[in-house]
């Protein structure tokens, strides 16, 4: 602070009130962040503290008994754990065929729409109703158009003059059906991206592609899809991350069944905690889904920066 002298000059001054007050005044800005700060690292330390805890740990249902410490046991089981090699495997599977199609299906939309979306500023809204769309209510909802006796999909299969299916009920079709449902909810998403990234493509390549006489395809080839790389590599990235924790759909469409085919990680994670009583062992796939998904996001970008 700046005080006028007799003689004219300012000389500075100390602020008014003590020397706390002073220190923050002078941190005042990181005092206003510290609560949020606080509770962000109170909703993600601790759970991530307590789960490594946990997964090193061979934990009891009995919370009078203390919990036996078992070091890496708990990782060790997932070598020779044949439910947990299923689930890995159903993950996988979910996760390569969900992402693609959702992927092709909404590059291939945005492609269509970008050149008429002034004009169907409507459609474009009811594309997005599904993403919008709780988890639950997006799974009760393919429930019942999956039921085998009163369901639409085999109330139109009948009137085609088609073999009824138990669809979610039937070994054959039940991962088949949990990746429609999916695909469903979320190419909207990836519909999104894609037309976000069509629409800050430049123009002057293509222009002076067209007057190289550059097909449709080449221009596709050559120019949208490497400018759309960095969207392309973000939808992916998130997509990857989401469908590995899926729970949702397959809890209520099929409870994992039948016969394991459509269980998966989360699943699996959800019944070791709950059902078979064992936190401890849960915790340790919970912390292999966590590092698989890290590795493989961190293999992913690197892939798509030495690709430019």
């Amino acid at each position: 602070m700046l005080k006028s002298a007799n003689d004219g000059t300012l000389t500075a001054q100390s602020p008014p009130g003590g020397p706390l007050e002073r220190w923050a005044e002078r941190h005042l800005r990181y005092l206003m962040l510290a609560p949020t700060v606080l509770i962000l690292l109170a909703l993600t330390i601790f759970p991530s503290v307590y789960m490594f805890y946990a997964a090193v740990h061979k934990i009891s249902p009995n919370p009078d008994l203390a919990w036996e410490f078992v070091g890496p046991g708990n990782f060790a089981r997932l070598l020779s754990d044949a439910q947990f090699h299923v689930a890995l495997r159903n993950t996988v599977v979910f996760t390569v065929v969900a992402v693609a199609v959702e992927f092709l299906l909404g590059l291939g939309l945005a492609l269509l729409l970008d050149k008429f979306i002034r004009r169907l500023t409507f459609l474009k809204t009811v594309l997005m109703i599904p993403m919008m769309l709780p988890p639950i209510a997006v799974a009760i909802t393919w429930k019942l158009i999956y039921e085998p006796q009163f369901g639409v999909l085999n109330e139109i299969m009948y009137r085609l003059g088609l073999p009824l299916q138990a669809w979610a009920g039937d070994v054959n079709l039940a991962m088949f059906s949990i990746i429609v449902a999916d695909v469903w909810q979320w190419t909207p998403f990836i519909f999104l991206l894609m037309l976000a990234g069509l629409a800050s493509l430049p123009v002057e390549p293509y222009e002076a592609a067209a007057l190289d006489g550059a097909s449709s395809w080449r221009q596709f080839w050559d120019l949208t899809l490497p400018f759309l790389k960095p969207v392309i590599a973000i939808a992916l990235l998130l997509r990857v991350m989401d469908a590995l924790r899926l729970f949702d759909l397959v809890f209520i469409l099929t409870g994992g069944g039948p016969a394991d085919r459509t269980k998966v990680l989360s699943l699996y994670i959800y019944q070791v905690a709950y059902r078979f009583a064992d936190p401890g062992y849960a915790a340790a796939i919970s912390l292999f889904v966590l590092f698989a998904t890290i590795i493989l996001s961190t293999w992913f970008m690197k892939r798509m920066r030495l690709a430019d």
